[in-house]
C-alpha cells in the first residue's frame, strides 16, 4: 500500500483545507514544531480508516470552538496496481466514498471493503479502539506507543496467521503409551517426579555445581577487574570531555547574566524607594500648604467673632452709660430721673437696631466683593481657557500630514546623499577676466558645481560642451527628487507652511496652547468648584442681603435729641422712679462702676479686632496667602505625576521578576558548582581505580581462575555423562512437546528470518527470540564477558522503543511476502534513543523503506538531515 496524497480540512487545528501532496513510495520525513499538527495528520489517517463515518465519538476532531464543522479527510493510495481514493466526513456532514480502481462504494460497504482489504475491524459501538486496529495498529506507530509491542500483536494475530496460512492452535499429540511407562521407571531411577536429580547422580551433580561457583566466583571477579578496566576508560572519556567544553564557564556566565539582570531590577527597586521618598515630602508639602490655608481662613472666622465681640462691648458700653445717667438724674431728682431713664431707655433700643443693621450691611458688602473678585478671576481663566482651545485648534496638524511631511524630508535628505554620490563634479580655474556659461549661468574665477542632469558648458570663441553626467540611477534619483518636492511643496502649501521645521513648530505651540488651556481648567475649577453660574449666584445673593440693609437702615429715623416714650413705658418709669427713689444713691453708685468695667471690655474688645483686621488686611499676608494657594496647585500637580511614576516602576519590577531572577542566579551557580565538581570527583574517582586495578592485577586471579576450569571440567564431564543418560530418558517423555516445538518453530522461522536481518544492523551477532504468539522475547546479544540475554521488558524504554520498531518493521516484511498491503507510520518515534543507537536505528528504517512506504513525523529534523530524502515540514506545505 503506498499513500500517494492527503488533504484534511475543519479538522483539530487544520481548519482550513491542508493538503499533503506528492507523498513518495519509500521514505517521507515530515517535520514540525510541536502543535504544528503532526500528530493531528497522523490522527486523520486513523480516523479515516479505524471510525465509522456515522461514528459520534469523534468529536476529538472537531476544531475548537466550531459546533457546525464537518472534518474531512481525503487519501489517494495504491494497492498494488490498482489506484484507491478514500474520502470520509465525520459529524455535520457524514459521508463516506471508497474508489478501489473503477469500482466505487459509499457508507458502510465502502468501510467494510476496506477494512478487509487492510486487515482491521471496526467497534461494534462507540469510537474505535486498540483491540480493533489489526495491521494497521500494528504498522502505525503513535507517538510514545513504539515499546507496547505485545498488545498491538495479539490484536493483529489472526491477520498474521492469516498471512502465515496456518494456525499455531491444531496440532495434535503423539501415541505411545507403552513405551511410555517403560521409559518412566528408569527415568525415575535417575529422577524425581518433579525431574530433581536422586543418589549418585545428585552427589555428582552437587560436586559439579560447587566446582562450578568457584569457577564463577573467579570469573566475576576477572569480570570486575575487566569491568573497572571499562570504566576507567570511560572516566577518562568523560573527564577529557568535561576538561575542553568546561560546562561550568558557561553556566556561570549564564550566572553573571542572570545577576546582571537581577540587579538591574534592584536598581528599579531603589528607584522606586527614592520616588516614593520624593512622593512622600510632596504629600507633607501639600498637607502644609492646606493647614496654613485652613489657618488663614480660621483667622477670617475669628475676626467675625470679635467684631461681634465688639459690637456686643460697645452696646454693654452704651447700656451702662445710660445707666449711670440715669442713676445720676434719679439721685439729682427722681421725675427727671425718670424721664431721662425713658428717654435713654428709647434711645438704647433704637441705636442697637441701628448698629446690628450697619454689621450686618458691612459684612454682606465684604462677601460681595471677595465674590467678585472670585468672579472677576474664574472668568478670566474661563476665557483664557476658551482662547487657547481656539488658537490650539488653528495650529492643529492632521498627524497623518505631519508624518508624511517626516517621511518626505527624510527621504529627499536620503535622495540628496546618493546623488551626492553619484552625480559629476565640475571644478573651474579660469584665468581673470576668462568666463564660461553653465546652463545660463556665467562663471568666473574659481568654482565649483554638482550636475545631476544633462547640462551645456558655453565656452566663448571655443563652442558648446554637453555634459551627461555617469551613472544609470542619476536621472531616476533626479526624477525621484522631484516628485518628492512637488509633493512636499504641495502638502506645505495646503497647510499654509514654508518648511517641515515650521509644521513642527507649529505642532509644538498646538500642544503647548492645549496644556495651558489644561491649566486654565484646573485653576477654573479651583476658583469656582461649582460652576461659574453659582459663583455669579452667590454675588447676587450677597449684594442683594447688602442692599437689604442698607434700605433698612436708611429707613430708620434720625436719632431724636429727646425721643418722646410710649405711654406704657412712661407709666413704667414712673413706678420705678418713684420705687427706686430711696434707692437712688446705691444704684448710681453701681451704674459708674459697671460703666468702667463696660469701658475697659470695649477697648479690649476693639484693640483685638483692630489688631487681628490689620493683620489680615497687610498686603504682605495677602500675596503670601495668594503664593501658597498657587503652590498647592502645583504640588497637587507634582502628586499626581509622581505616583503615576511609581506605578511605571511597579510594572517594570513585576515585568522583571526579581524573584525568578534570583533563582535562576541560584540555579545557575549550583549547576555550576555541580558540573565542577562532578568533574573533580570524577577525576578521584579515576585515581582510586587506578589504584585498585594496580593493586588486583598481582593478585593471580586468572592462574586461579584457569586451575578451577580444569577441575571443574572434569566435575562437568561426569555430571554430564550422567546428565545424557537421564537426559535422555527424559527426551522420550518430552519427544511430544519437541516434536510441536519443532513445528512451531518452523512456522516462525520467516518472522525470526526478518527479525534478524533488522537486527543485525543494530546488534551484530544478536538474536530476538519470538514465541508461539510471534511476540518479541528475549534478546540476546554480546556483551562484555560474554552472550547476554534479556526479556524485552526488561531492556531500557530507548532499548524497547528500538525493539517495538524493528519488530513491526519485520512483521511488514512478512506480511508484504504474503501479499499483503504494508504502509509504516511512525510519529515522533525513537526521541529516546542515543546518538550512537539512532544512527543504527536509520540504517534500519533506510533499509525497509526500500521495500515499504515510510511515512516519518518528527519535530527534531535535525536528527534526520543524513537520511537522503527531502524533509518537508508543514509549515511550508501549500493550502489546499
Amino acid at each position: 500500500m503506498k499513500l500517494t496524497r492527503l488533504q484534511v480540512s475543519e479538522l483539530r487545528r487544520f481548519k482550513a483545507p491542508f493538503e499533503l501532496a506528492h507523498i513518495q513510495p519509500g521514505l517521507n520525513i515530515f517535520t514540525g514544531a510541536n502543535e504544528a499538527g503532526k500528530s493531528t495528520l497522523v490522527r486523520a489517517i486513523r480516523a479515516a480508516f479505524f471510525e465509522r463515518h456515522r461514528s459520534t465519538s469523534v468529536d476529538d476532531l472537531r476544531p475548537y470552538g466550531d459546533s457546525a464543522a464537518a472534518p474531512t479527510v481525503e487519501l489517494d493510495f495504491d494497492i498494488g496496481d490498482m489506484h484507491c481514493r478514500l474520502t470520509k466526513s465525520f459529524l455535520h456532514k457524514k459521508r463516506c466514498e471508497l474508489l478501489l480502481g473503477s469500482k466505487r462504494l459509499e457508507g458502510p460497504e465502502a468501510e467494510d471493503a476496506l477494512a478487509e482489504q487492510l486487515g482491521f475491524k471496526f467497534a461494534p459501538k462507540g469510537a474505535s479502539r486498540e483491540e480493533h486496529w489489526g495491521i494497521p495498529g500494528l504498522l502505525w506507530i503513535e507517538q510514545g506507543s513504539a515499546h507496547a509491542v505485545r498488545d498491538a500483536v495479539s490484536h493483529a494475530a489472526d491477520h498474521l496467521r492469516k498471512a502465515l496460512d496456518e494456525s499455531l492452535g491444531e496440532l495434535s499429540a503423539s501415541a505411545g503409551d507403552d513405551l511410555v511407562d517403560q521409559i518412566q521407571r528408569q527415568r525415575d531411577e535417575w529422577l524425581t517426579g518433579t525431574g530433581k536429580p536422586r543418589a549418585e547422580y545428585a552427589k555428582t551433580l552437587e560436586d559439579a555445581e560447587t566446582l562450578a561457583e568457584r569457577v564463577q566466583e573467579l570469573q566475576l571477579a576477572v569480570a570486575q577487574y575487566q569491568g573497572q578496566v571499562d570504566q576507567l576508560r570511560q572516566l577518562h572519556d568523560a573527564h577529557g570531555v568535561d576538561a575542553q567544553a568546561q560546562p561550568w564557564v558557561e553556566l556561570r556566565s549564564q550566572q553573571v547574566a542572570a545577576q546582571q539582570a537581577l540587579q538591574a531590577a534592584a536598581a528599579l527597586a531603589d528607584q522606586r524607594r527614592l520616588a516614593q521618598q520624593q512622593l512622600s515630602q510632596t504629600v507633607v508639602m501639600r498637607e502644609l500648604l492646606t493647614q496654613r490655608l485652613a489657618a488663614a481662613e480660621r483667622q477670617r472666622h475669628d475676626l467675625g467673632v470679635r467684631q461681634s465681640a465688639w459690637a456686643a462691648a460697645a452696646s454693654r458700653r452704651e447700656q451702662a452709660q445710660a445707666l449711670e445717667t440715669q442713676a445720676a438724674q434719679r439721685d439729682a431728682a427722681a421725675a427727671a430721673a425718670l424721664q431721662a431713664a425713658l428717654q435713654a431707655l428709647s434711645l438704647a433700643r433704637q441705636e442697637d437696631n441701628r448698629v446690628g443693621l450697619m454689621r450686618q450691611a458691612r459684612d454682606a458688602q465684604s462677601r460681595a466683593a471677595e465674590l467678585t473678585d472670585l468672579l472677576a478671576r474664574a472668568t478670566s481663566e474661563s476665557d483664557s481657557a476658551t482662547r487657547l482651545r481656539r488658537q490650539a485648534a488653528k495650529l492643529q496638524l492632521a498627524d497623518s500630514d505631519l508624518t508624511a511631511l517626516r517621511d518626505q524630508n527624510r527621504r529627499l535628505n536620503e535622495l540628496r546623499i546618493r546623488q551626492d554620490a553619484v552625480a559629476t563634479r565640475l571644478r573651474f580655474e579660469l584665468a581673470a577676466g576668462a568666463s564660461v556659461d553653465l546652463a545660463g549661468e556665467s562663471i568666473r574665477g574659481q568654482a565649483e558645481r554638482q550636475l545631476v542632469s544633462q547640462t551645456v558648458l558655453s565656452v566663448p570663441g571655443i563652442g558648446r560642451i554637453h555634459i551627461t553626467p555617469g551613472g544609470t540611477d542619476l536621472a531616476e534619483l533626479a526624477q525621484t527628487q522631484a516628485d518628492l518636492q512637488d509633493k512636499s511643496g504641495a502638502l506645505l502649501q495646503r497647510l499654509g507652511l514654508a518648511s517641515l521645521a515650521d509644521a513642527e513648530a507649529r505642532d509644538k505651540a498646538h500642544a503647548q496652547h492645549l496644556a495651558e488651556a489644561k491649566a486654565a481648567d484646573n485653576a477654573l475649577r479651583l476658583l469656582a468648584p461649582k460652576g461659574l453660574d453659582a459663583l455669579t449666584a452667590d454675588l447676587d445673593a450677597a449684594q442683594a442681603r447688602a442692599a437689604e440693609a442698607a434700605a433698612t437702615q436708611s429707613s430708620l429715623p434720625p436719632a431724636p435729641p429727646e425721643p418722646a416714650l410710649p405711654l406704657a413705658s412712661a407709666v413704667q418709669a414712673h413706678e420705678t422712679a418713684r420705687e427706686w427713689a430711696e434707692q437712688a444713691r446705691q444704684q448710681h453708685q453701681a451704674a459708674r462702676h459697671a460703666l468702667l468695667t463696660a469701658t475697659s471690655e470695649l477697648e479690649t474688645a476693639q484693640r483685638e479686632r483692630d489688631t487681628l483686621k490689620a493683620a489680615l488686611d497687610a498686603p504682605q499676608l495677602q500675596a503670601e496667602l495668594a503664593k501658597q494657594q498657587r503652590e498647592l496647585v502645583e504640588v497637587r500637580a507634582r502628586e499626581v505625576t509622581m505616583q503615576a511614576d511609581i506605578n511605571a516602576i511597579d510594572q517594570q519590577i513585576l515585568q522583571a521578576r526579581p524573584d525568578t531572577l534570583q533563582q535562576d542566579v541560584e540555579r545557575f551557580k549550583r549547576s555550576a558548582e555541580q558540573a565542577e565538581q562532578q568533574h573533580q570527583s570524577r577525576g578521584l574517582q579515576m585515581a582510586k581505580l587506578q589504584a585498585s586495578l594496580e593493586a588486583t592485577g598481582g593478585q593471580g586471579l586468572e592462574e586461579e581462575l584457569a586451575s578451577a576450569q580444569s577441575a571443574s571440567s572434569q566435575a562437568q564431564r561426569r555430571a554430564a555423562e550422567m546428565q545424557r543418560r537421564a537426559e535422555a530418558l527424559d527426551f522420550l517423555l518430552n519427544k511430544l512437546a519437541m516434536r510441536r516445538q519443532v513445528r512451531v518453530q518452523r512456522l516462525q522461522a520467516p518472522l525470526q528470518k526478518h527479525l534478524d536481518h533488522y537486527l543485525q544492523l543494530l546488534f551484530p551477532s544478536g538474536s530476538l527470540a519470538v514465541d508461539e504468539n510471534l511476540v518479541p522475547g528475549a534478546l540476546t546479544r554480546p556483551g562484555p564477558r560474554g552472550p547476554e540475554a534479556g526479556d524485552f521488558e526488561s531492556l531500557s524504554f530507548g532499548a524497547r522503543e528500538q525493539m517495538g520498531v524493528i519488530s513491526r518493521l519485520a512483521y511488514a516484511d512478512l506480511l508484504k511476502a504474503a501479499g499483503r498491503p504494508t504502509l509504516i507510520i511512525l510519529d515522533d518515534a525513537l526521541v529516546h534513543s542515543d546518538a550512537q543507537r539512532l544512527a543504527q536505528m536509520k540504517r534500519v528504517l533506510f533499509d525497509a523503506a526500500q521495500r515499504h512506504q515510510v511515512l516519518l513525523f518528527t519535530c527534531h529534523p535535525g536528527n534526520w538531515r543524513d537520511m537522503g530524502v527531502e524533509q518537508r515540514s508543514l509549515h511550508a506545505e501549500p493550502v489546499a
